[in-house]
Order: structure tokens, then sequence, then C-alpha cells
């Protein structure tokens, strides 16, 4: 009897030992997996060895725990009915499902779920030999589990994907383990491939830019005054721009007294980009040119503005100003009551993460501005007010025909 009672407590404790190495093996994180060698040696690699076929893993796994929990209810029958009859049957059973369910299940798992590593590689090769051992069975068991699977529909694979790996960090980041400016750069780097140039440039409106004809003498006090040291050249027209005058150039004829040298005399030959080029593409064209600026043109070939490295550096870094640049104001300001003005050439991408929103375009339109000129399908005016179904705009302020701000109320879910 004590034999039996001793044999009784050995398979409820297998059972523990079963789903505890289940969930410890199923709950490994891809990158405590690949970290299993180096903090446990050959355990470890055993562990990653089981790991490479999951489905052997957990069939084997498996089909131990389920032959321990049988043998287990079948001696529990035994010593009951001949302790205390055919009746005391069914209290037997639900007692033996509460004790299986509390100590065989739930505590192990919860303790497999903190200690997950080392059990997993405590057990690597106890599970390694039975799976060996049980070989006929476990591949019996795993085709016709295979036939099912492939039954059900194909796989959706467990790659980890974008966004998975993005919810992670952010989650760190919500911890403390990462500082949020460097989630925040992790994101931009994973979305970096999907920013086009149009959603970085500097607007055609607003691109400084002078004459080839005016001499180094006539350009140094513009050039100085607006700060740049890449300055666009147009022959007569600001809308084509013809070359890019570096001010090292200028510095240098000036310092060699050849002040009246003009600049088209020294501009060099522009790079021209279609406002849809990707943003890592522009990064790589400044690296192979060692022109850190370039035209762009619109879809008809006219000027669209401009963009330098700059402004593709800060898509990741965030914006970077030197000690005589003054800063922009912020694109995204918050007013009482859930009312935001925004900047017209706020990126939407921006504008999504920022305000939870859902901005999409049917066009080219990368920018809060170019979205509302899409929606309403012409050029607003100033006070007009734009539904969407994301919420409502009211234009702000208008330089001539473009959108410079406006207010945004979100709209409320029922």
């Amino acid at each position: 009897m004590e034999a039996e009672y001793f044999g009784l407590g050995v398979l409820l404790l297998l059972s523990g030992v079963f789903s505890g190495t289940e969930t410890a093996f199923t709950s490994l994180s891809l990158m405590q997996i690949h970290s299993l060698n180096t903090k446990f040696g050959r355990k470890g690699e055993i562990a990653q060895r089981l790991l490479e076929r999951p489905d052997r893993l957990l069939t084997t796994v498996l089909i131990g725990n389920n032959l321990v929990n049988i043998a287990a209810s079948a001696l529990a029958s035994a010593i009951t009915i001949r302790l205390y009859g055919n009746a005391a049957l069914g209290a037997m059973t639900g007692l033996l499902t509460l004790f299986i369910l509390i100590f065989g299940e739930v505590t192990p798992k919860q303790i497999a779920i903190v200690h997950n590593e080392s059990i997993a590689c405590a057990m690597a090769p106890a599970i390694l030999a039975l799976s060996l051992a049980l070989r006929p069975v476990v591949w019996i068991v795993g085709s016709a589990s295979y036939v099912v699977t492939r039954l059900s529909g194909p796989s959706n694979g467990n790659a980890p994907t974008r966004e998975g790996i993005l919810h992670v960090i952010g989650h760190a980041s919500t911890l403390g383990v990462i500082e949020n400016y460097k989630y925040h750069m992790v994101k931009n780097v994973f979305r970096f491939s999907d920013v086009t140039v149009q959603a970085v440039m500097t607007h055609r409106t607003r691109v400084f830019s002078l004459n080839q004809s005016l001499t180094i003498d006539e350009a140094l006090p513009e050039i100085v005054k607006a700060g740049y040291s890449r300055i666009p050249v147009y022959d007569d027209n600001p809308e084509e721009i013809v070359g890019i005058v570096l001010l090292k150039d200028v510095l240098d004829l000036t310092v060699a007294g050849n002040r009246s040298t003009r600049l088209k005399r020294i501009m060099v030959d522009p790079i021209y980009v279609p406002e849809n080029r990707r943003i890592h593409r522009m990064l790589q064209h400044f690296r192979k040119s060692g022109l850190n600026i370039a035209v762009v043109r619109d879809e008809y070939g006219g000027l669209a503005g401009i963009v330098t490295l700059e402004d593709v550096i800060e898509e990741i870094l965030g914006e970077i100003y030197d000690e005589h640049e003054e800063q922009e104001r912020e694109k995204i300001v918050k007013l009482d009551k859930g009312t935001y003005i925004l900047a017209a050439d706020l990126p939407l991408y921006l504008a999504n993460d920022t305000l939870g929103t859902h901005f999409e375009t049917t066009g080219s339109a990368q920018t809060v501005g170019g979205y509302l000129t899409e929606h309403t399908g012409r050029i607003p005016h100033k006070d007009d007010i734009i539904s969407t179904p994301h919420g409502e705009f009211i234009v702000q302020a208008m330089q001539k025909k473009r959108i410079v701000s406006v207010q945004f109320r979100p709209a409320t879910s029922d």
C-alpha cells in the first residue's frame, strides 16, 4: 500500500514537471533561445536543438504528461476501490482532478514562466532522451497532427514582424528599460524606408535662392544673412534651379580678393530627384555624390522644393539646430479641450503617431496640408472648416495659396 501511495506521488510530481517543462519551452523568446548556449553551456545547446523541431518537442512533452496523468488516475482509482469501494470513485475523481489542476498544471506553469530558461535547460537532456525512446509513438502522433494542421490551412509563420519588434521595444520604454528617445529613434529607423522626399523637403515657397548673375560681392551679404552653406541659384526664373553654390567656394574667392566673380562661374551642377523618392535611397544618393543637397521636382518637372542630408538624418534623430539657427515652431501644439494646432507641413505619419489618427490618402499627399487639399479637391481658404472622418479642421493661416497651419479637433468615438 505504501508503495502505491509513493508511486501516486511520483506520478503527480511528474505531471507537474511535464506541465512546467511545456510552458518553459513555449514561453522562451527568440532572444532567450539564441543566448541559451552562452548561459547554460551544453544543456543550453540541447535545448536549442530541441527547439529546432518545436512540433516534435511539444508532442514528446504532451505524450509524457498524458501518460503520467492516465497512470495516476488508474492508480488512484485502484486505491480508492480497494479502500472505500465503487461508491467513493466519483468523489476521488473530482478530488484528483482538482489536485492535478492546482499542483500539476497551474502552479508548475506559473513557476516555469518566471524561470523558463533554467527549467528548459535543466529538462532538455531528459526530454531529448524521452524523445528518442518514444520516437515511434512521437512520429505517429506528430504525423497525424501534421495532417490535421495542413487541412486547417497554411501557417502564418512565427517570424518576427516589424510591429512585434516595435511592441517589445515600446513596452521596454514604458518599463524604463530603455530611454524614450531611443524608442522613438528605433521607430524612426523602421519607418525610414517608407518616408518620401516630399514629406521632409523644404517647400519651394520657402527655398532661399539667388540669381546666378550676381557677383560674390553682391551675394555675400544675402548668404550671410540666410545662414546656409549650400545655396540654390537660378537663371531668370526662381522656379528653375540651375546650380548650387557652396559657401566654402564663396569664402575662398572672397579671401583671394575675387569678389567680382559671378555665381554662375562657381556653381556646381545640381542633383534632381522626384518628390516620391524614398529617403533611404536619397541617403545613398547623397553618400555617392558628395553633394548634400538636391532639387526636388514634382510630377510635371517643376520645382517642388529642396532636400538636404540634414533633412534626411533628422527623420531618425529629430530636429537638429546649430547655434545660429532659429528653432522652428512646434508642428503640433495642444490647446485646451482636445484641440490641436498643426503645421501644414506636418507629415501624416507623425500626425498619426502623435494623435492616434489614421490619416490615409488616395494620392501622393504626405503632409496635413496636402491631405486637406486632396480631401477638398481645391486649395482651401483661411477660416475654411473642413470635416473629415478623423475630425474637424479649421484653416488658421495661409501664405499666398499655401496652408501654413490649421486647428484640428479629433472626432470622438461613440
